[in-house]
């Protein structure tokens, strides 16, 4: 099964935070920090998680802007 990708923007001081909500939905995707000061998280997920991966970021309790166009 190959991986999805979601970059996504936010706050730096928030990246610790967005790690423990995804390290609590165990498999759902991993977290890994692209650039830590811009706030740039990358999270890996499948094409069957990346669905929900999206609905938790689109809840959480904090600003997370989905980057579509970004690359490393």
């Amino acid at each position: 099964m190959g991986m999805s990708v979601l970059y996504v923007k936010l706050l730096p001081s928030a990246i610790t935070e967005i790690t423990r909500v995804f390290e609590g939905y165990e498999h759902l995707a991993l977290v890994s920090t692209v650039d830590r000061e811009t706030g740039i998280v990358k999270l890996q997920g499948t094409p069957d998680t990346l669905p929900d991966v999206v609905e938790v970021v689109h809840n959480l309790p904090f600003n997370v802007e989905i980057l579509d166009n970004f690359s490393e």
